[in-house]
Formats: structure tokens, C-alpha cells, sequence
């Protein structure tokens, strides 16, 4: 009975998270599964082999001597202390409903984040010289991260790509990425992001004039899978783009004020263009064309194929143009000779004006609107936080009449996997009331033990308060994980109510007691097996175990305090709402 009904629980809290799809999904079905297997294992063995090994090496008076005398003043305690709390019922239930309210208190002082952070042991630095730098600049640029790169103590070794990106993507001539591995954790002083804070203070005030970005390398696979890489992206909207990039002008320079937001991307501009505005009038009076002034300014600009060398294979073309010193010159080209049908040679200034511009490399529609994104990184600070000040400096911002902005991001994928395993949650809850009604045949102990779920969200809100660990979706798997457990000791001791008080005729008082001090011993049992089991996770002990860290947080401070809960608490509220159940004789 209570064993399959426990067990039970927690595989029905399980089987929703198959419903999870994406990043999240992909993290935690592998877990979930695993954890299904385990339970079940765990019941046949209970019910199969472990009782044949206790009757073969265990002898029952030795054994039994000895764990009296050590649950012996455990069990005095409870039984006081349980008494105690069913003479002042009111007095519980009323700090039980105070708890509630630290409970949310304590949800409001919460960091919240996306995916845990950890410590990869490597990074890729973006790099990006201003637009039209040429390959031997950039190139020098890079000479210069890479040399302070090698000074860093803790670089064990680097590697460089321009005119790439990881995952072999051809880009521009200036930009690129150094991915740099760092020495094992035992052998720095430092974490990753202290490295990355102190080689970005170090470019920006030494190596001006280039842009560069900092990422963990699963957290850029992770981004890249999302289809939202930056933490903090916001995206602007309207149908002029130069009224966009006045916007994104204003709200950048608010945005890196905001504190803890670093490795700002505005509006990424093309190669320096020179725009020419030929006028027509002045053109036809010289008994010319705007479309033969083009010609002739193309030609020489540009170039023209006047003849072809012919090789044994091939013909390859030969491009006559004028020299890159004189068609990269603003002053020159707005004097380039302009041949007229009368044999004169006038400047391009007298029949054209020029412009200096940047050109767009790309642009972004989302739904068929036209779009400016701006991006950053966060340093030392959650993204939930750091979003919430975001926001409410865009929101001082006058937007025009027809733009408007949305967040996107990591931020925008944060709140869709919360929606979604908040989905999983209450399915689970509704999943495991049903396993409760099934096997207690009544609502009420199943509402009573299920009602430890939210009250040890005290104990979760409070760890992670604690410790400075932020609500992200491995911590929120943890609160789906200890649903399971919570409810699990719930049945351990109510089923064995029911057989005192209904069977046995004890009154619901005392029925309460004594089957405390009976399931107190395995209750504290499985408690403790648990949070030892979770001790070497929520320490961050071996490889990988901070992406799990949180999940292991969850689960001990809500635990811990779900046993209270349930040996204390829970035996006030069933006798409040079953006081005037008669009892059987």
C-alpha cells in the first residue's frame, strides 16, 4: 500500500516533463527518465530482494537494541513536541499561513536567470573592428587581444579565426573570434568570469577602436540552439529605418549605463560608402545624361574590362580602374574628370554631390516589420533583475508615432520555459492528487499531504535566498522533483493513521501521535538518505555538477523543511479538517 502509493508519486510527477520541448526539454528528459527507471527498480527490489537479504544477514535483537537506543529521545521529543502542536492547533495554522507569506516574501528577493552559470574552463571572444577595416589592420588588432591573451596566468592555450566564426561560417574581413582554454580549476586562483572581466577591462582601455563580446562555449551552443543568443536583446520596430537608428541611438547609450550590462551591440553598420547625387539639370546642359555621368564614373571607379589575357585553359579578364589611393579619397573622387560630348573635362563636383555614408549590412524583418535589434551581455548580475531595470529605462524612452519594442533574448526563452514547466507542474500536482484520492479513498488526506508541496516552497525560496542561487529551469525542476518527495513521506505516515484510527478504534488524537513516533524513524531515514545523496551536487562537486547545482539546492531546502511539515504541521491541519469524522469502533 504505502510503498506503490509512494512510489507511484513519484513517477506520475515525472511523466509530464515529456511534454517539454527545446533546450529545456532536451536537459532534463534524459533526467526525468532516468529517475522513472530508478524509482521503479527501487520498488521491485523493495518488495522482492531486500526483504530475502534482511532475513539472511540481519539479526532482528542485536540490531534492534541498538537503534532503540538511538530513537528513543528522538521519539520522546516528537511526541511532545507533536502534542504540544495539537493542543494549540489555531496557534499552528496560523504560522503556517504567516509562512505562506514569507514564502512570497522571499519569492520577490529571488534572482531569476535562464540556465545555471558555470564554470566551462574556456571562452570564445568576438571580436569586430570598425566597418571597412582592412584584413591587415584587423589582423594587427588581434595581434595585440592575442599578445594579452598569453599574459593572462591562467590561458593554457588559444587559437584565432578572422574572416570566420565557430562553426565555420564565413564572415567580413573584420570580424572573427579567439577561442582561448583555460587551466584545469584546481591550477588558477580564478573563475572564468573574473578571467573575462579582467581581459575585457584590459582591451577596452588599451586597444581602442574594436568591439568584443565574451561567451562560454556551451552557454554559445545553447544561445545558437535557442535562436536567442544575448541575454538582454530588445528589439525595435517601425517602417523608417533612419528613425529606428535614431531610437537605438538614444536607448543604447541609457542601456550600458544600467549596471552589470556589458558587451553592447547597436545597429551594426556596413562599409563606408560615398553616395553620389547626380543633377540632371546641370547634366543636360553640358548635353549629358545622368545615366552616361554614371557610366563614366563607374568606370573609373569601379572598373571596366577593356581586354582579357588568354591562358592555355581559360580567358581571364583584365579591369582597368583608377588607383585605391585616388578612388578611397573623398576630395579626389569629387573631382574625377568627367569627359563631355564636347571634348571637356569638368569635375564630378559640378554636375553631382557626394555623401559619405554607411551602408546597411542586413536588413531585419520580423512578421513583415521592419526591425533594429540591440543586444548585450550580463556581468555579476541575474537576468531578471538586470531586465526589470532594462525595461523601465526603455520605458522613459518618447517612442514615435508607429515603433514600438519587445525583449527577446534569453529573457523571452526564460519565460517561456517557465511558462512551460509551470504547465508540467500543475499537471504533476493534479497527477499525484489523484494518486492520493486512489489510495486513500478520501479527499481530505490527500489535500493535507499535498499541501506540503506549497508550504515547503518556504524552504526552496529560502536556500536559494541563502545562498545567491537564482531561480532558473534547473532549480524549477527541483521544485517538480520535490513535490515527489514531499508527498511520498506524507503517505509513509498517513496510511498508518487510518489503520490506528479506523481499525485499531484508536481516537484521531491519539492515532495522530502514535503513528508519528511509529513512521517517524523511516521518514527521517529516507530524508536524510536524500539530502546525502544531493550533498555532493549542491557542493559542486565533480565534472558538470553546477549545471545540476541548483536542482540539488531546491530539493534540500524544501525537504528539510517538508519534514517538519509533515511530522508536525500536516497532523494539526488533518485533525482541524477531520474533527467531526466519526470515528469506527
Amino acid at each position: 500500500g504505502p510503498v506503490i502509493g509512494s512510489t507511484l508519486t513519484t513517477v506520475v510527477v515525472f511523466l509530464p516533463l515529456g511534454l517539454l520541448k527545446g533546450v529545456v526539454g532536451d536537459f532534463f528528459s534524459a533526467l526525468s527518465l532516468t529517475l522513472i527507471v530508478s524509482v521503479l527498480l527501487s520498488l521491485v527490489f523493495a518488495l522482492t530482494l531486500i526483504p530475502l537479504l534482511a532475513q539472511r544477514f540481519l539479526s532482528a535483537e542485536r540490531h534492534r537494541q541498538v537503534s532503540n537506543r538511538l530513537i528513543e529521545p528522538v521519539n520522546r521529543g516528537y511526541e511532545k513536541s507533536v502534542r504540544w502542536a495539537l493542543r494549540r492547533r489555531w496557534l499552528v495554522a496560523g504560522g503556517t499561513a504567516l509562512s505562506v507569506a514569507l514564502a512570497v516574501f522571499l519569492y520577490t528577493r529571488v534572482q531569476t536567470g535562464f540556465l545555471p552559470e558555470m564554470d566551462e574552463g574556456g571562452f570564445v571572444l568576438d571580436y569586430l573592428t570598425p566597418p571597412g577595416t582592412s584584413l591587415a589592420e584587423t589582423d594587427r588588432l588581434v595581434r595585440l587581444i592575442e599578445d594579452r591573451v598569453k599574459r593572462l596566468p591562467e590561458t593554457a592555450s588559444f587559437s584565432r579565426r578572422t574572416g570566420a566564426e565557430l562553426g565555420f561560417f564565413v564572415t567580413e574581413q573584420n570580424k572573427g573570434d579567439v577561442l582561448v582554454k583555460l587551466k584545469p580549476r584546481s591550477k588558477r586562483r580564478r573563475d572564468i568570469n573574473e578571467v573575462m572581466s579582467d581581459l575585457r577591462a584590459q582591451i577596452a582601455s588599451n586597444i581602442p577602436g574594436i568591439d568584443v563580446e565574451f561567451i562560454q562555449i556551451l552557454q554559445d551552443m545553447i544561445g545558437d540552439m535557442e535562436g536567442s543568443p544575448e541575454p538582454v536583446e530588445i528589439k525595435l520596430f517601425g517602417s523608417d529605418m533612419r528613425v529606428l537608428g535614431g531610437l537605438a541611438e538614444e536607448i543604447g547609450q541609457k542601456i550600458q549605463k544600467v549596471p552589470g550590462v556589458v558587451d553592447y551591440k547597436g545597429i551594426q553598420k556596413g562599409n563606408p560608402e560615398i553616395v553620389l547625387h547626380i543633377d540632371p539639370v546641370q547634366a543636360g546642359r553640358l548635353g549629358m545624361s545622368v545615366e552616361q555621368v554614371s557610366q563614366q564614373v563607374s568606370a573609373g571607379l569601379l572598373g571596366s574590362a577593356t581586354t582579357a589575357l588568354r591562358e592555355t585553359d581559360r580567358t581571364v579578364a583584365i579591369r582597368v580602374r583608377y588607383p585605391d589611393s585616388y578612388r578611397f579619397d573623398y576630395s579626389s573622387v569629387t573631382q574625377f574628370p568627367v569627359v563631355t560630348p564636347g571634348k571637356q573635362i569638368v569635375p564630378l563636383s559640378a554636375l553631382a554631390t557626394a555623401d559619405e555614408t554607411h551602408g546597411a549590412n542586413q536588413l531585419l524583418r520580423e512578421n513583415q516589420r521592419l526591425m533594429a535589434v540591440l543586444t548585450a551581455r550580463l556581468e555579476n548580475r541575474d537576468l531578471g533583475s538586470a531586465i526589470r531595470d532594462v525595461k523601465k529605462v526603455v520605458g522613459r524612452v518618447h517612442f514615435p508615432l508607429g515603433c514600438s519594442y519587445e525583449v527577446g533574448g534569453q529573457y523571452e526563452s526564460q519565460q517561456e520555459s517557465f511558462s512551460n514547466l509551470l504547465a508540467v507542474l500543475g499537471l504533476a500536482l493534479a497527477a499525484v492528487l489523484t494518486v492520493l484520492v486512489v489510495q486513500f479513498r478520501a479527499f481530505a488526506p490527500a489535500l493535507i499531504i499535498l499541501s506540503a508541496a506549497p508550504l515547503s516552497l518556504l524552504g526552496v525560496f529560502g536556500m536559494m535566498v541563502l545562498t545567491g542561487t537564482a531561480l532558473n529551469v534547473s532549480s524549477f525542476m527541483g521544485i517538480i522533483l520535490m513535490v515527489g518527495l514531499v508527498v511520498k513521506n506524507g503517505i509513509i505516515l498517513f496510511e498508518y493513521v487510518h489503520v490506528l484510527w479506523e481499525e485499531q478504534g484508536l481516537t484521531l488524537h491519539e492515532a495522530l501521535v502514535a503513528a508519528g513516533k511509529i513512521r517517524v524513524r523511516p521518514i527521517l531515514m529516507t530524508t536524510f538518505c536524500t539530502l546525502f545523496g544531493l550533498l555532493p551536487l549542491a557542493l559542486g562537486l565533480g565534472s558538470g555538477a553546477e549545471l545540476q547545482k541548483p536542482l540539488a539546492l531546491a530539493v534540500i531546502g524544501g525537504l528539510s523543511l517538508s519534514t517538519f511539515i509533515t511530522l508536525l504541521v500536516m497532523p494539526v491541519l488533518y485533525s482541524l479538517l477531520e474533527r467531526r469524522t466519526p470515528v469506527k469502533q
